[in-house]
């Protein structure tokens, strides 16, 4: 499929969900042009989410977190900006909230590499992931290990759909109105994980969401 016809058949799902079209949103990258994470790296970057998300109710613990990705060998994959996470004594309001909306990217991640059989639309917040990776302190290396990586053209039409979905989130808050059974908090973590999953920075702080 070109990337002409994955904008295509978008637009179609779109129209069937009344969620408003830009014709001319530009077309994300060709198949042959994709850079995929290694379903490896994914499942590194859900546990390290996971366990940060733990910090909120565990903060307390921080310490032996750390030393637990340390010896998962996870710490040097923890972005510079979640060491600052896990090594503060009192995060903010703002934080805490922002930490705890990764859930959804967890979501995005485990659907990547085939934990979650049907992505589906961002219309509700994720519930039950937590099921499908390991315990808390448990190894993660079975997980790692075991991870495989959903088909290069299954992913880029996720992106290709939330990329598009989020322009009519962007555009409905400009408008000063809805769009009827999405969730856009739940679309911008969505967007954040399908970008770093494609490789739109290299680096998962840099990632933005551009529409």
């Amino acid at each position: 499929m070109t990337a002409q016809q994955r904008k295509d058949q978008t637009e179609i799902i779109l129209k069937e969900n009344n969620i408003p079209i830009n014709q001319y949103l530009p077309l994300i990258e060709e198949e042959n042009e994709a850079v995929i994470r290694t379903a490896a790296d994914i499942a590194k970057r859900i546990l390290i989410l996971a366990y940060l998300n733990t910090t909120i109710d565990n903060g307390d613990d921080k310490q032996d977190i750390i030393a637990h990705l340390k010896t998962e060998k996870l710490w040097g994959h923890v972005s510079r900006r979640e060491q600052e996470f896990f090594n503060k004594d009192i995060l903010s309001e703002k934080e805490t909230i922002s930490i705890s909306w990764r859930i959804e990217c967890i979501y995005v991640m485990l659907w990547a590499i085939n934990k979650i059989d049907d992505l589906g639309l961002p219309t509700e917040e994720a519930s039950g992931t937590i099921n499908l990776i390991p315990g808390y302190m448990e190894s993660g290396k079975k997980f790692i290990n075991g991870a495989v990586i959903r088909k290069t053209p299954e992913i880029l039409e996720a992106s290709d759909l939330i990329y598009r979905i989020h322009w009519a989130i962007k555009q409905a808050r400009i408008d000063n109105t809805e769009i009827p059974n999405i969730n856009p908090d739940v679309v911008q973590e969505w967007h954040q994980a399908i970008n770093w999953i494609t490789f739109y920075e290299d680096r998962w702080d840099d990632i933005t969401t551009d529409t």
